[in-house]
């Protein structure tokens, strides 16, 4: 018989809320090198299907091979979908823009930690508030309905 894999078994990871006063990633990601021993770099955005449209956030990677964590920093907001590709969608006009994490409406960017084993309060992040990080908040996974848009 099959085994059933449960939603649970998905989320290997923890998920940390930032806000930035930069709203450019590229300012934020080396603001956030150049300021603390990490090594973020650009990758392949993360793309959302969503409403019949995708939905493309910019995602950077750190692995820090010193203590096994793997840190991934996207965007919260979409820089571009498919539907702005093709022709303007008057429907979409006064639409509610889209976020990757909706209950974090003020959060800038989303990192996403795996391979921390232990509880996410207890975890020491490379980066603390500054003068271009206004915010931080450690988010309980189990509580956010969008998480799986996360599992990659």
């Amino acid at each position: 018989m099959a085994e059933l894999l449960l939603f649970e078994d998905w989320i290997d990871f923890h998920l940390i809320g930032v806000n930035s006063s930069f709203d450019t990633s590229t300012q934020f990601i080396f603001h956030l090198n150049s300021t603390n021993a990490t090594h973020f770099t650009r990758i392949k955005d993360l793309d959302i299907w969503l409403d019949d449209y995708t939905y493309f956030f910019e995602t950077y990677e750190w692995i820090d091979e010193s203590n096994k964590l793997d840190y991934h920093i996207i965007k919260n907001t979409p820089n571009q979908s498919d539907s702005e590709k093709n022709e303007v969608d008057l429907s979409n006009l006064f639409k509610e823009s889209i976020l990757l994490v909706p209950n974090y409406k003020d959060c800038n960017y989303i990192v996403k930690v795996a391979g921390w084993e232990d509880d996410i309060h207890n975890l020491q992040l490379p980066f603390v508030e500054n003068e271009f990080i206004k915010m931080i908040k450690k988010i309980d996974v189990d509580l956010i309905s969008t998480a799986d848009r996360l599992v990659f």
